[in-house]
C-alpha cells in the first residue's frame, strides 16, 4: 500500500487576528444589547412615583463600563435618601458580560410582586425583546468569520 501524507499548516498569526476581531465584535454587540434593554426599560418605565427605579436602572459591563454612578445619582434626584443597591458588576473582565437593571433596594418588588402586590414586570419584557436581535447579531458575527 503506498504511503500517504497528511500535513497541516496552522497560521498562527491569521487565527490570533480571527480570534481578536470575534472578541471585539462580541463585547460590541454586548453592550449594544445592554444598553437596549436599559433604553427599553426606561421607555416602559415601572410604576412610577418618585422615579427613582426608573432613573436607577443601568448597565454594568465587566471590563468596567457602564452607567452605574449617572443613575445613581439620578435616582437620588428623583427621591433624595432612596436606598440603593452597590454597584455590582457582572465578575471577569473579558467585556463579554454586562448587567442590566434598577438599583432600588425595592425593585425586585415591583418586578416580580410580593405577598400583597401584583408583579409589574418591566424589565423582564426589555429583555426578552432584545433576545431576538442579540440572537441574530452573534449569528452573523460568527457566520462573517
Amino acid at each position: 500500500m503506498p504511503e500517504q501524507n497528511l500535513s497541516i499548516r496552522v497560521q498562527d498569526a491569521r487565527l490570533r487576528s480571527l480570534s481578536d476581531s470575534l472578541s471585539k465584535n462580541l463585547k460590541d454587540v454586548v453592550k449594544v444589547a445592554a444598553f437596549n434593554i436599559e433604553r427599553r426599560a426606561k421607555e416602559v418605565p415601572p410604576p412610577i412615583d418618585t422615579g427613582a427605579t426608573m432613573n436607577s436602572i443601568h448597565v454594568s459591563t465587566n471590563d468596567g463600563g457602564g452607567d452605574y454612578q449617572a443613575a445613581a445619582s439620578a435616582a437620588r434626584s428623583a427621591r433624595p435618601g432612596v436606598d440603593l443597591l452597590p454597584n455590582n458588576p457582572p465578575g471577569g473582565s473579558d467585556g463579554l458580560s454586562a448587567r442590566i437593571g434598577p438599583s432600588t433596594s425595592y425593585a425586585a418588588p415591583l418586578e416580580f410582586g410580593g405577598p400583597h402586590m401584583p408583579a409589574r414586570p418591566f424589565m423582564t419584557p426589555s429583555l426578552e425583546a432584545e433576545r431576538g436581535p442579540f440572537t441574530e447579531a452573534v449569528k452573523q458575527i460568527f457566520e462573517k468569520a
